[in-house]
């Protein structure tokens, strides 16, 4: 028969050897799911301006009304990755309308990312863009600017107005460039003119109306030269040129 006594002890050292496998396995769990919590924690980022990638054929189609830039918000668990990608310089992905397949007309085109690293994910704003795709055209126009009166010094009339090259070539969609007037100098603001006057100018396509269309110039900026004269008069009257003397 056992003795009273070394059966307490042996209940007492199961008891606590149970007590002591409970805690371990608390502390063990606790540990693994902190590890699972910390493994499994998520970043997000937002990118604003992003540029489109069109695809399409280029040489036999425009493409005009896509917008240039989206938004996309970026999601992942791999913290590198992620900040890697918050950069231009090192940036995989890219966002992408495909046109490829698609005909003349008005479509709507659900965008992709593309090249997006393992580990994260990527919701665009906005998912979808209209275009449209018309046949391309080429044609060359003279340029005309407009010389506003209050940024011609009090004494002083406009002569004449030269650009570095007599025409520029305007490419569209074959609609849009039956639509072009002309094509107009923006002249620069702010600065008042008296004898003569220099600038880089941008260039834009019109139509009878004065409304900007989608095209291509090129180039895109010409040099301008502005000759002015003294006038016996204070005042000048609000003058507009082409690319020949008056």
């Amino acid at each position: 028969m056992i003795p009273k006594r070394k059966i307490v002890y042996i209940v007492t050292s199961v008891f606590f050897s149970s007590l002591l496998f409970i805690i371990a396995t608390s502390v063990n769990f606790q540990n693994n799911s902190s590890a699972r919590q910390v493994s499994s924690e998520t970043y997000t980022n937002t990118l604003t301006n992003i540029p489109i990638d069109v695809k399409y054929n280029d040489s036999k189609y425009f493409v005009s009304g896509i917008s240039s830039e989206v938004t996309v918000f970026l999601k992942g668990s791999n913290r590198v990755a992620l900040a890697s990608e918050m950069q231009a310089s090192t940036r995989k992905f890219k966002v992408v309308a495909d046109l490829s397949n698609l005909k003349e007309g008005q479509h709507e085109i659900t965008l992709k990312v593309e090249d997006l690293p393992s580990g994260l994910t990527a919701t665009i704003e906005p998912q979808k863009v209209t275009a449209k795709i018309g046949k391309k055209k080429t044609k060359k126009f003279d340029v005309s600017v407009t010389v506003p009166d209050k940024q011609i010094a009090p004494g002083w009339s406009l002569s004449y107005v030269t650009f570095s090259e007599d025409k520029v070539s305007v490419t569209s969609d074959q609609d849009t460039l039956a639509k072009v007037d002309h094509v107009e100098a923006i002249f620069p603001e702010g600065d008042l003119l008296s004898n003569t006057y220099t600038a880089t100018v941008s260039l834009k396509a019109v139509d009878s109306e004065g409304n900007d269309l989608p095209v291509i110039i090129s180039p895109s900026e010409l040099y301008m030269k502005v000759e002015l004269k003294q006038t016996s008069s204070s005042s000048s009257s609000s003058s507009s040129s082409s690319n020949n003397s008056n």
